[in-house]
């Protein structure tokens, strides 16, 4: 009947649809073993349920080419303010440790809801003209009775820590382009916005650069005078409403911008589904060793050039330290792109060649 339909197509998440089609004999070009080995093992050598401050910040820091920059980012978002800054790091890092960040990105699509994934709610496919990536969330697609609430939560967790590899060349900055044509009552889920907002408020400080609503319909001039006062003051002031494609160009270069949107790129969302093989490498036990060593090394000496590099008296011309230390850093990015293929499943921005093996964006 239409219950189980219905339960399984909240639920299912992208290995479960594939083990489903290969059992009915489907021809899906996939192996029927699991997308992602089973064993996540976190990094540093941590238990399974907690993870060391030190382990949780390289773990979110080293995503950036420089972890200067991540650290920058919450100095910013509280105003320069030291001790504001470092109680948001230190709760950033406890939401990350309490969500296993670290876990969701291992298995990546794999446990990822299907039906989001296959109908395109929310992917990166274009720069604006700023360089920073841009997602099209299409808001006509969502559906809020066709998933459950902690399926789209771990959907956004994982799209927003994917973004800060797409987002290289932007200091970890994207653009958020809400397509609202065609709405309906049924497409809006004030539950899904406010959790995006929460997470980038609270624990994703500085990623957003521009919100840009692109509506036609009444219906949500309605409701957007409902939703305002609930909108963060710093969200809300890098909100823009725009009516026609035109309005758009100011940000997104015309031919940037999909071409369902107005624009001339010729992008189509379309979801080439995960397989075993191009996450085969995370079944080497002593490869991951090899690059997990060398990144525990790295961030050591990353550590240590810092050190000395505070502790070099102000008089002094610490150019050799700040060398050193710039050194060290680059190492430590090496270390991060080599093990990255380890602890991190594919994503469709691989397959899709947006995204390459060295970290290299191309939008």
């Amino acid at each position: 009947g239409d219950g189980p339909e219905v339960a399984r197509l909240q639920s299912e998440t992208v290995q479960e649809y594939i083990n489903r089609s290969n059992a009915a004999g489907a021809d899906l070009d996939t192996l029927a073993a699991p997308l992602v080995p089973p064993n996540f093992k976190p990094l540093f050598g941590q238990p399974d349920l907690s993870r060391s401050f030190s382990a949780a910040f390289w773990q979110a820091a080293t995503q950036m080419r420089d972890p200067d920059s991540w650290v920058l980012r919450f100095l910013r978002a509280r105003k320069w303010d030291v001790d504001q800054a470092f109680d948001m790091i230190r709760k950033t890092l406890a939401w990350r440790v309490g969500q296993a960040i670290d876990e969701v990105a291992y298995f990546g699509e794999s446990k990822l809801h299907y039906h989001t994934m296959r109908t395109g709610l929310a992917f990166a496919c274009t720069a604006d003209r700023l360089g920073c990536p841009v997602y099209v969330v299409r808001v006509r697609v969502n559906v809020a009775n066709n998933r459950n609430i902690l399926a789209i939560k771990r959907f956004l967790c994982w799209q927003l820590e994917t973004s800060q590899l797409l987002a290289a060349n932007s200091d970890g900055r994207v653009t958020i382009l809400f397509d609202l044509s065609d709405v309906t009552r049924e497409n809006i889920d004030l539950g899904l916005v406010r959790m995006l907002i929460t997470l980038l408020s609270n624990y994703f400080p500085e990623t957003l650069g521009i919100m840009i609503l692109f509506v036609n319909s009444w219906f949500f001039w309605g409701l957007w005078t409902v939703i305002a006062p609930f909108i963060d003051p710093v969200v809300k002031s890098k909100i823009v409403m725009v009516r026609a494609t035109r309005e758009i160009t100011p940000y997104i270069d015309l031919d940037q911008l999909p071409s369902e949107l107005g624009g001339k790129k010729p992008f189509h969302y379309s979801y080439i589904h995960p397989t075993s093989e191009e996450n085969a490498c995370m079944a080497d036990a002593v490869a991951r060793q090899a690059a997990e060593c060398e990144y525990v090394a790295a961030t050591s000496d990353y550590e240590r050039a810092t050190r000395q590099w505070l502790a070099q008296p102000e008089d002094t011309n610490g150019a050799d330290l700040s060398s050193a230390r710039c050194a060290s850093r680059d190492r430590l990015h090496q270390a991060v792109v080599a093990l990255d293929p380890f602890v991190r499943s594919r994503t469709l921005h691989h397959r899709l060649g947006q995204l390459k093996p060295d970290y290299t964006v191309l939008l």
